[in-house]
């Protein structure tokens, strides 16, 4: 594929702190965290509100690990629930769990334990960045209007924003360079489509501080990025 195809213009529209992530918490999940604290009878509009009050009558500890359980299930082991909750009073403490596609959940829930909590717990802090990419590439117009883009496509695009010393360059460079980047989909918390004003497209990416944080003062830069290959099923 010529090189020309694979170029793009980003502009950084926006870059904002934001404390909690567009539904991040939905009405059912809500209900469903209530109905495991034996809570019922609660409307859909007033689950918020006695979810947190909901948690106040437990200890600290014990309301973590019930968050936690409600984000993450089964996909989560009560030992390591139980491991994170006392880690939870830490400065972002989802960016040093080891599981990626778990720092998100952690993040969520600590949007409500501090809403519980707010004495022992910091209020989570998240940055969501607004992006305009344009391309002359008919390919590359393809790309930006797959439903949804591929997030190492997107990720590739950001890291041509960034210095060398960018903890994704510096954690994730051969998969930036390669065509395989499968942890691309747990780095990128939420990504929307924001706008379409031709000839470019516009997403809002929402993700952590330590992957956003080095695009803060970039304005704009050319990129070459593409998406990842295929994965092909052994049969």
């Amino acid at each position: 594929m010529p090189n020309e195809t694979r170029e793009f213009q980003a502009q950084l529209l926006g870059w904002k702190q934001i404390h909690e992530l567009p539904d991040g918490w939905t009405s059912g999940q809500l209900l469903s965290l209530l109905e495991s604290l034996e809570v019922d009878d609660v409307s859909e509009n007033d689950a918020m509100e006695m979810a947190t009050l909901a948690l106040q009558d437990l200890e600290t500890d014990e309301a973590s690990d019930r968050v936690l359980e409600a984000v993450f299930g089964e996909t989560m082991r009560r030992g390591v629930r139980q491991n994170l909750a006392h880690d939870l009073t830490e400065d972002r403490p989802w960016e040093d769990f080891a599981e990626l596609s778990q720092q998100k959940g952690i993040f969520n829930a600590l949007v409500l334990l501090q809403r519980a909590f707010p004495r022992d717990y910091d209020r989570p802090d998240a940055v969501s960045i607004v992006l305009r990419l344009e391309t002359g590439s008919e390919r590359g117009n393809t790309w930006l209007d797959a439903s949804p883009p591929d997030p190492a496509f997107l990720l590739r695009i950001l890291a041509g924003g960034m210095n060398d010393s960018a903890m994704l360059k510096r954690l994730f460079g051969e998969s930036l360079r390669g065509r395989s980047f499968p942890e691309a989909g747990a780095l990128l918390w939420q990504v929307s489509r924001s706008a379409d004003a031709a000839p470019g497209r516009e997403f809002t990416l929402i993700s952590s501080h330590q992957w956003f944080d080095p695009l803060k003062d970039v304005e704009s830069w050319t990129a070459t990025a593409w998406e990842d290959a295929p994965v092909v099923e052994e049969r």
